[in-house]
């Protein structure tokens, strides 16, 4: 029976890592010119099926394909798609924040990839401390309902996601692109409870400015947010039963071959047999769903140091397809058999008839320890 399950556990790794390496592949960077003809394969998402297209050649611009080896070693510059949507599509991320360290990978991977981040702390986990009583004040709807009305009116869409998500926001610009965002736009995975459609949190949901500028209209009153309080943690059943009363409706997500784009569970679990089968995300899911498309948005991680291993994965390992400048030799300015020389200079040391050991001195004087190298690397990181 162990070696059963030893199979099972393995046979799931194995799909998930199938389906991040197509994405990766299907992740291919795309260049932009305004003089070559454009190359329309991308496979649009349920009701907004090429919406992207008709929007993107109103811009005047084409796009084609490109090697990644040219865009990342030749001396050309290339506007990259993802580049030019970041700048025309802007989107703020909203992250509920329940775990410090979930928010801080998240901040320092896929996050990187939104124009601004917003942290809504809303029950931090530490230990040794006194539990806090709850009330309607520090409920997470109302964290969750005071912060929309603190929104920046300046993006165009929004994204709301708890701190154990990884979203793809490169597919997410993709998704939204061909929407008018001054239009009451709600994006995610559609569920039903007690007669009330919403975007479940577990996958996050997406408002556009439309929509948050109606929310705000609603959210005046200062006492709104803690009026209901039936159910204070489910924010994301409040914020849609606040839309509804906006007639502001979840919409179906799933891409044109019936595939969701939003999850709400880690790769693992999605994949492993039967595992989400009987959950309650499925069984109130007010659109049927299968599991997954190659333009998903958002799925869970088990852990937050999974998000760097994900990142990684979708955003600096490259499949090698053509090219050969990747290959080639970095140039150094010093020939490698002078390399030692050359640090004696820099140094101020003109002796060069020194021991092996004086040597080693040397660069142990140089070169800090471990924990000091890592905290310089995060302090770059920060600035």
């Amino acid at each position: 029976m162990f070696h059963f399950f030893v199979r099972i556990l393995f046979v799931s790794g194995f799909l998930s890592g199938v389906l991040l390496a197509i994405l990766l592949s299907l992740f291919q960077q795309r260049s932009i010119k305004s003089t070559v003809l454009i190359k329309n394969y991308i496979h649009r998402h349920g009701p907004f099926v090429d919406l992207y297209e008709v929007w993107f050649t109103k811009t005047n611009l084409k796009h084609f394909n490109i090697s990644i080896d040219l865009i990342r070693y030749s001396n050309n510059k290339y506007l990259t798609e993802s580049q030019y949507l970041y700048d025309k599509v802007q989107v703020l991320c909203a992250i509920l924040v329940r775990n410090a360290k979930n928010a801080e990978a998240a901040q320092r991977t896929w996050a990187k990839h939104c124009n601004s981040i917003v942290l809504i702390n809303l029950e931090l986990k530490k230990k040794n401390k006194i539990p806090v009583k709850k009330t309607k004040d520090n409920a997470s709807w109302a964290l969750l309902c005071k912060s929309l009305r603190d929104f920046s009116d300046s993006f165009k869409w929004i994204l709301i996601v708890n701190d154990n998500t990884f979203a793809i926001l490169e597919n997410i610009r993709y998704l939204v692109a061909g929407l008018n965002h001054t239009k009451k736009y709600y994006l995610g995975h559609a569920m039903t409870f007690w007669g009330t459609s919403y975007n479940s949190g577990q996958a996050g949901y997406i408002l556009s400015n439309g929509t948050l500028a109606a929310l705000k209209n609603k959210l005046k009153t200062s006492s709104f947010c803690t009026a209901d309080s039936t159910f204070w943690n489910m924010e994301d059943y409040y914020l849609g039963k606040t839309l509804a009363s906006l007639n502001i409706s979840p919409l179906d997500t799933r891409d044109k071959l019936g595939l969701a784009t939003f999850h709400g569970f880690n790769l693992q679990k999605l994949f492993f047999p039967g595992s989400t089968a009987l959950s309650n995300y499925y069984k109130f899911s007010l659109f049927p769903t299968k599991c997954c498309s190659f333009h998903s948005v958002t799925f869970q991680v088990t852990e937050g140091d999974k998000m760097f291993t994900y990142d990684y994965l979708l955003h600096q390992l490259q499949v090698f397809k053509d090219g050969n400048l990747g290959n080639k030799q970095p140039t150094t300015p010093v020939p490698q058999g002078q390399v030692w020389q050359s640090i004696l200079e820099e140094q101020n040391i003109t002796d060069m008839n020194i021991s092996a050991k004086e040597y080693y001195k040397l660069w142990e004087n140089i070169v800090s320890d471990g924990t000091s190298f890592a905290q310089e690397l995060r302090k770059q990181e920060s600035d």
